[in-house]
């Protein structure tokens, strides 16, 4: 069930997290985030080549490497040589997730990173992937996670 936290609430949550060397940003206009938003940036702080998470009103994108100074946003491009890195859009009012870019240099990160996002994903809620240039990978996902509704 969809919860709305006040940015105070998720501010504290995420100060343990970016206290370490790790860290979970939300842009300044977001004044609330929902649970399941919450959960998902959590997990995937939680995996070990993650550093960087960075949430705005409709995107979280999380990687080990960051690009820009001032706006430091974390690096998902694809075929990227060494950044490990996921970008998820996501609808609040739709229930939605679409996977907008992965990247992995390392074998198996690519599925930790989706399997963070939707471990425990509440059973109202849609999974899309918008572009399959993965050859095969999103099958896999699918596969993988049957319990989620695919939009594909």
């Amino acid at each position: 069930m969809s919860k709305r936290i006040k940015r105070k609430e998720f501010e504290k949550i995420f100060a343990t997290i970016n206290a370490g060397v790790k860290n979970i940003w939300v842009i300044h206009r977001v004044k609330e985030l929902s649970s399941e938003i919450i959960d998902i940036a959590l997990r995937l702080s939680a995996l070990d080549f993650i550093n960087y998470v960075r949430i705005t009103d409709e995107i979280l994108a999380a990687s080990n490497e960051l690009k820009g100074l001032r706006i430091k946003e974390p690096v998902t491009t694809m075929n990227h040589p060494t950044a490990i890195g996921i970008e998820i859009l996501y609808y609040l009012n739709y229930k939605t997730i679409n996977f907008n870019e992965i990247n992995s240099p390392v074998k198996g990160n690519g599925s930790k990173m989706v399997s963070a996002i939707l471990t425990d994903l509440p059973n109202d809620w849609k999974v899309a992937v918008m572009m399959d240039w993965s050859d095969g990978f999103w099958d896999k996902m699918k596969e993988k996670h049957k319990d989620i509704e695919w939009l594909m």
